[in-house]
C-alpha cells in the first residue's frame, strides 16, 4: 500500500467510524452532538461554487516547462514492467505508484503554476516505479542513491545562495509575489531532497531504494521546476531593478510583528477565559485553527527571515498577521455568546455564505497579487467543509463545519487591512 493510499484508507476508516454513528447522534462520540440532529438534505445543500483564486504571480510557466515535466514521467514510466517482480508486495506497491503517475498525465497540457505544482509528486511517484525496477535488476542501490542526493542538495542549495531579487522597477508587489513562489519551490525542494535520506518505511531492500529515490526526485522536480521558472520570469524583464534591500526591509518589519507567536501556543490558554466553557463547541475549533494559522505562518516568517529568504517570508508573515487579527475578532464574539452549538443547518448555512462574500471582497482588494495569496487561506477551511458535505454529509458534526466557515470569514475580514499594509510597505 502506498503511503497516499494508506492515509487515504486510514481516513475513510475514520469516516466510516463517524458516519456509521450519525444516524443516531447520542451514540457519536466523536460529534459533541448529543441532542441535535440535523437535516442532511439541507446539510447536502451547503456546498456552492467558490470564487476562483487566479495566481497571485504576474508570469506563468512556459509551455515547454509543463511538457518538460510531463516527459519526466513518461521518461521514468518508460518499460516499467513490473509483472516480472515475483513478490506480490513488491510488485503491488510499484505498480500502484505507477499508475497514481500515469493518471497525472491525463487531460491537456496547462501552462499554470497549478498545473506545475500538480505534476511534482507524480514525477516522486514515477521514480518509485523506476528506482524500484532498476534495485530489483540489480542496477540501482542505496549508496547510488545517496550519491544521487548530494548532487542534487548541492545544486538546490546553490541556487538558493546565489539567489537575486530583481523585477520590473514598476511593479515591485508583482516582483515578490514571482520571487516567493520561486524561492518556496527552491526551498521545499532542498528539504525534500535533505529528508529523503530518512526515509525508514520499507524494510524490503527492493522497496528502499524506491522510497529514497522518490524523495530525491520529489524534491529535484521543486528544485528543477523553480531553476525554470526563475529563468522565464528573468526573460520577460527590460531593464531589471534590484529590490534585495527592499524585500530585507519590509520582511524584517512584519517578522518583527509576528516573531512572538513563532512557538506552539498553550492550547489551554487559547479556549479558556471565557464566561462560558467553549469545549466541544464550534468555537473551540475555531479559535485553536486560528490559533494554529497564526503559529504556522509566524513559524515559516522567522524560518525565512533568519536564512536570508527574504521574499519567502513575507507571505507567511502575512499569514500570521491576518490570523491574529481574525483570532482577536474571534474572541470578541465568543465572549458575546457567538459559536455555541447551531440547532439547525441555518446559521451554518449563513456562515458560509458570509464566508464566500467576504473571500469576493478580499479578491477585489488592492494590490492583487497580494490579497491572492492570502484568499488561498480563506479558501483552503471552505474548500474542506464544502468537500466533507460532498463525499459524505453525515461523516463530519455540524460544529466542525461551522467552525471551518467560521474560521474562512474571519479571515476574510482581517486579510484585506493586512493586503493593504504590506502593499503600501513594498510600494513605498
Amino acid at each position: 500500500m502506498t503511503r497516499r493510499s494508506r492515509r487515504a484508507v486510514l481516513a475513510a476508516t475514520g469516516t466510516a467510524l463517524t458516519g456509521a454513528l450519525a444516524g443516531c447522534s447520542s451514540l457519536n462520540p466523536l460529534s459533541g452532538e448529543s441532542s441535535v440532529e440535523y437535516d442532511e438534505s439541507a446539510l447536502a445543500e451547503l456546498p456552492g461554487d467558490l470564487p476562483t483564486v487566479l495566481a497571485a504571480e504576474p508570469v506563468a510557466p512556459a509551455h515547454e516547462d509543463l511538457v518538460a515535466a510531463r516527459e519526466r514521467v513518461h521518461s521514468l514510466l518508460n518499460d516499467a514492467d513490473v509483472s516480472r517482480v515475483p513478490n506480490d508486495v513488491v510488485r503491488d506497491e510499484l505498480a500502484r505508484e505507477r499508475e497514481s503517475a500515469r493518471d497525472a498525465l491525463t487531460g491537456d497540457v496547462e501552462a499554470s503554476m497549478d498545473a506545475l505544482a500538480g505534476l511534482t509528486h507524480p514525477r516522486s511517484e514515477a521514480m518509485f516505479a523506476h528506482a524500484g525496477l532498476a534495485a530489483f535488476d540489480g542496477d540501482l542501490d542505496a549508496s547510488a542513491v545517496a550519491a544521487r542526493r548530494e548532487r542534487h542538495r548541492r545544486e538546490a542549495e546553490a541556487f538558493l545562495a546565489d539567489y537575486r531579487y530583481v523585477g520590473p522597477p514598476d511593479d515591485p508587489v508583482g516582483a515578490l509575489a514571482e520571487h516567493a513562489r520561486i524561492e518556496g519551490w527552491a526551498r521545499t525542494g532542498a528539504r525534500l531532497i535533505g529528508d529523503a535520506d530518512r526515509r525508514r518505511e520499507y524494510q524490503n531492500t527492493v522497496l528502499h531504494v524506491a522510497e529514497r529515490a522518490s524523495g530525491v526526485e520529489w524534491g529535484r522536480a521543486y528544485a528543477a521546476d523553480a531553476r525554470r521558472l526563475r529563468e522565464r520570469y528573468a526573460s520577460t524583464l527590460d531593464g531589471p531593478r534590484e529590490y534585495g534591500r527592499r524585500f530585507a526591509r519590509v520582511s524584517g518589519s512584519l517578522v518583527a510583528d509576528v516573531e512572538s507567536h513563532a512557538d506552539a501556543p498553550d492550547w489551554g490558554t487559547v479556549t479558556s477565559g471565557f464566561e462560558r466553557d467553549v469545549a466541544g463547541t464550534p468555537a473551540e475549533r475555531l479559535l485553536t485553527d486560528l490559533a494554529r494559522d497564526r503559529w504556522i505562518g509566524a513559524r515559516g516568517a522567522v524560518t525565512h527571515r533568519e536564512a536570508g529568504r527574504y521574499a519567502a517570508a513575507v507571505v507567511p508573515a502575512m499569514r500570521a498577521l491576518a490570523a491574529d487579527r481574525a483570532l482577536a475578532d474571534a474572541e470578541a464574539a465568543v465572549a458575546e455568546g457567538a459559536y455555541t452549538l447551531p440547532e439547525s443547518v441555518d446559521p451554518i448555512s449563513a456562515e458560509r455564505t458570509a464566508a464566500v462574500e467576504g473571500l469576493r471582497a478580499l479578491l477585489d482588494t488592492s494590490p492583487t497579487p497580494l490579497a491572492r495569496r492570502l484568499a488561498a487561506y480563506v479558501r483552503n477551511p471552505l474548500r474542506s467543509a464544502d468537500r466533507h458535505v460532498r463525499e459524505e454529509h453525515t461523516s463530519m458534526p455540524g460544529r466542525s463545519l461551522y467552525a471551518q466557515y467560521a474560521t474562512a470569514t474571519h479571515l476574510a475580514a482581517a486579510a484585506p487591512a493586512v493586503v493593504r499594509r504590506v502593499g503600501d510597505a513594498i510600494g513605498g
